[in-house]
């Protein structure tokens, strides 16, 4: 479990995806701006933000 994970309350679920090199360049890019140590901790902002817009902006 990552360090990130041992600070949420919640219980985890393990993932495994197959990326383009491309978006895991991207992933390690975001990983060092944000000062996270692990892809996955990328991943979980990234759906949070998005889910969140969604909450923020719901369909009519």
């Amino acid at each position: 479990m990552s360090d990130e994970a041992k600070d949420r309350p919640e219980k985890t679920i393990r993932v495994s995806v197959d990326l383009p090199v491309s978006l895991v360049e991207r992933f390690d890019e975001l990983k060092e701006q944000w000062g996270l140590q692990h892809r996955g901790a990328v991943l979980e902002r990234l759906l949070e933000t998005l889910f969140q817009e969604d909450k923020d902006n719901p369909k009519s």
